[in-house]
């Protein structure tokens, strides 16, 4: 079509001055995607999930009965028991800590060694037995409800915020 080469229209495309930022940033992504395109779907996927659920409202409203049962649960939750568990373990670290010596442990240290495990232990049960209740309770709610949606979005404000700093 264009023999002469005065006569051809210039070439807009960015493959023409290889060394622009702008250039080297679409090709790496262009490589990037093509050699990771399931990681690369999923990433848009749930990115995509994401801003429809920020953009598309609060969630379905809840009915009073799930809002009574989920109000229910999550009033079981004995946060007066964890906080007591996590003080209690913390004390016994410490009291560890401050029993060992720099390369040896005692009978005094290794007695103060198991008591701190146990009251780890504690701890993690009384956890555990918290988040089961937060989960029972959760799935009263449901993902798409009100309460689902805003946590969801409290997440994603922190990891947001989180990656800010």
């Amino acid at each position: 079509m264009y023999h002469d080469r005065q006569t051809q229209p210039p070439d807009t495309t960015l493959s023409t001055n290889p060394s622009t930022p702008t250039a080297l940033a679409l090709r790496s992504l262009r490589s990037f995607t093509t050699r990771h395109k399931l990681l690369t779907t999923t990433y848009l996927y749930g990115l995509t999930a994401l801003f429809l659920l920020l953009l598309l409202g609060t969630g379905t409203k809840l009915t009073a009965e799930q809002h009574r049962r989920y109000s229910q649960i999550m009033n079981s939750i004995d946060l007066e028991a964890e906080f007591s568990a996590a003080s209690e373990y913390h004390a016994a670290h410490s009291r560890y800590y401050h029993s060992k010596g720099w390369f040896t442990c005692d009978q005094r240290c290794r007695h103060f060694k198991s008591i701190m495990e146990q009251k780890y232990d504690l701890w993690q049960e009384v956890q555990r037995e918290g988040r089961a209740r937060m989960s029972d309770a959760k799935k009263v709610a449901g993902l798409t409800s009100e309460i689902g949606v805003g946590e969801v979005m409290d997440s994603f404000w922190d990891y947001f915020d989180g990656g800010k700093k």
